[in-house]
């Protein structure tokens, strides 16, 4: 069989898949219907006519995708540097890592949360539990090991569809594949991640007297390349599927987001875009001049203004992405801090004295300026680094927000982001904060920073990686996502390669600061070896999303992987600590490799993953022990023993 393609003059090109020759001239009606809207049925028959004329059989499915959208799923495929997939898994993709960042403000690999072919109808499956995003059943048991009793749980289901029309055969089939998942005990053929995620759900319902509201969030998204119209049928369906899953008891609250060409675009712009907003004050005043801070006021704001211009999308949600730098989230309206909060403005005398009773919110930006004579206020990439829990119960209670409730607003310029740290880790000194929130404000995080910026000077832009100390950065900037490495992977990357714990990199992401804390980031470490661990991972990655040298069947041992090839890199065992004044010479040999014009680093790659095959695969349990590290150590110490002995004379 062939593969055939035709090209559309209003159409991207369009692939599409039909057997049985003889059947074809009656069936094309057919097939236009699936795929096309009915305006373009004469267009697509006579072209469809054509090609069966030249060639029997039609070997690939129809595909046909909005041109802009086209470009926005290359970008992304750009991004993460993903070789070997078709234009469908690739939609798949893009629009699980647009739905899935509304509501997960971290870094994550879309390849990570969405589903094998043999999934039934769930394309998508992402569980964030207090915010952070849950992949595995360890990182589900080690979250709820917390002291902490109203972790907010959002689950995020997908279905997602290439073509330009919602239809109502196929929004049934996801609602039956949705039951049987909700059924915790799914019939249906189901991949690795709809098998974890049944058993993640399942850690989650047995700690329910730790979950905010008691239970989970359901979060259901429909999205195609066409447009939601409301058609009678086709809402009909959708408000079957929320009548369906609420009917399960196992969520507090359940949305179904039809979501068309139009909406997805809307959540792609809000990921790359600047966020911008202009605020009318009612009073304020200036503050001197100060190192790394040009230009900052002290001011009285209308609270319901506040919320409405600041902190608020199209859609009247709390834009979660303004509070990427804030070091808590929400702690919920049950936290004792926040319902006093409520009670005040649920008071109609004492709310007239909320700027004076509360503490005020302070709100950082690289570009700040102020109209004297309208008093206005224009920010551009602003972020609240104090005054979430605040922000978050003024939005929440915003029907008891008048004229009369104000809140004092501390606005700072700092174009370099340098006062930043100082200015989070200053406002934001409760004990109640993890300590690894903290870890990118350290000096040494800051010097690990420039010698990322002070490599990328001389290289070429395949090469160049870099570290966002800072969450969100980088945003806006186009730079490809895989290249970007917060303070968790570089973390995880330095831990695994040079602190050998590498099962603990492998662990719930949390857990190699808890492991490792005291060694992460001390101020004798070398940058060079913080780089060289970023940049080892970096490659490897890339290795596995362009498919090349069976790297993505090792994805689950890439941190053993890159713990190993520093070792096959210098064909000995010994390596300098990270204090060493031998730190950097060494580090800088698995550099030069891994920028190597000839790839020197990929025969290395294969040298680690041939060593692997022979140790044998371990569990998933097995995988974050220390004892299979251990043997991986002595398994590759033997290896080179035995090259070296069958080098010499």
């Amino acid at each position: 069989m062939e593969n055939n393609v035709v090209a559309f003059p209003r159409f991207d090109v369009v692939t599409f898949t039909y057997s049985a020759a003889s059947a074809v001239s009656s069936n094309v009606g057919f097939i236009k219907d699936m795929i096309f809207p009915r305006r373009h049925h004469r267009d697509v028959g006579r072209l469809l006519q054509e090609r069966l004329q030249s060639s029997p059989t039609i070997t690939r499915q129809v595909l046909y995708m909005h041109i802009i959208l086209k470009n926005h799923v290359k970008e992304l495929a750009s991004d993460f540097a993903y070789n070997g997939y078709d234009d469908a898994k690739l939609f798949e993709f893009f629009c699980n890592y647009c739905v899935v960042s509304k509501h997960y403000l971290g870094r994550f690999d879309p390849k990570d949360i969405t589903t094998d072919e043999d999934d039934a109808s769930i394309d998508g499956l992402a569980i964030i539990v207090d915010g952070d995003l849950i992949i595995t059943v360890d990182d589900a048991e080690e979250i709820f090991k917390t002291h902490k009793s109203n972790l907010s749980v959002d689950v995020v289901f997908t279905q997602v569809k290439s073509g330009d029309q919602f239809r109502k055969e196929e929004i049934n089939t996801f609602h039956v594949g949705l039951e049987d998942f909700l059924s915790l005990d799914p019939k249906f053929p189901n991949g690795t991640l709809n098998q974890e995620s049944v058993a993640i759900l399942k850690i989650v319902l047995a700690n329910l007297k730790k979950v905010r509201n008691r239970r989970p969030s359901a979060h259901i998204y429909y999205c195609t390349g066409g447009t939601y119209k409301k058609e009678r049928e086709i809402k009909a369906a959708f408000d079957i599927i929320e009548r369906s899953v609420i009917g399960t008891d196992l969520f507090f609250k359940v949305v179904v987001i039809p979501s068309g060409r139009s909406q997805i675009l809307r959540l792609y712009a809000d990921l790359t875009e600047k966020n911008e907003a202009r605020l009318k004050l009612i009073d304020y005043f200036g503050m001197p001049t100060m190192p790394g801070i040009p230009q900052s006021y002290v001011a009285i704001v209308n609270a319901r203004n506040f919320v409405d211009s600041l902190l608020v999308d199209d859609e009247g949600n709390l834009r979660q992405s303004v509070f990427e730098e804030n070091v808590r989230s929400f702690l919920g309206s049950e936290n004792d801090v926040n319902s006093a909060i409520e009670a005040t403005l649920a008071n109609g005398e004492k709310k007239k004295l909320f700027s004076v009773l509360n503490n005020g919110i302070t709100i950082v930006a690289p570009e700040l300026t102020l109209t004297p004579n309208t008093k206005e206020i224009h920010l551009t990439n602003y972020q609240v680094i104090n005054g979430c829990q605040t922000s978050s119960t003024l939005h929440a209670n915003k029907t008891l927000l008048d004229e009369t409730v104000n809140v004092v607003v501390k606005f700072i310029e700092s174009p370099e982001n340098e006062a930043s740290g100082d200015i989070i880790s200053a406002t934001n000194s409760q004990s109640d904060i993890p300590k690894e929130s903290f870890y990118g404000l350290r000096n040494k995080a800051k010097l690990v920073q420039k010698y990322f910026e002070a490599h990328n000077q001389t290289l070429t832009p395949e090469n160049k990686i870099f570290f966002e100390r800072r969450q969100g950065e980088f945003r806006g900037l186009g730079l490809q996502a895989s290249k970007i490495f917060d303070v968790r992977e570089v973390a995880r990357c330095f831990a695994a390669m040079f602190l050998n714990q590498p099962h603990n990199s492998a662990r719930y992401v949390k857990t190699i600061f808890s492991a490792s804390g005291e060694s992460l980031f001390k101020d004798d470490d070398h940058e060079s070896y913080y780089y060289a661990a970023a940049l080892a991972l970096y490659k490897f990655q890339t290795l596995i999303n362009g498919r090349k040298i069976g790297a993505q069947s090792y994805i689950k041992l890439r941190w053993h992987v890159i713990q190993m090839f520093k070792w096959f890199c210098h064909g000995k065992m010994d390596v300098p600590t990270p204090g060493s004044r031998k730190a950097e010479i060494y580090a800088s040999k698995l550099i030069e490799a891994l920028n190597s014009e000839n790839r020197s680093y990929i025969k290395i790659f294969e040298k680690c993953q041939a060593l692997i095959d022979e140790v044998g695969f371990p569990s998933d349990d097995a995988l974050k022990r220390g004892k299979f590290t251990q043997d991986l150590m002595n398994s590759t110490a033997a290896k080179l023993t035995k090259t070296r002995d069958n080098q010499r004379p």
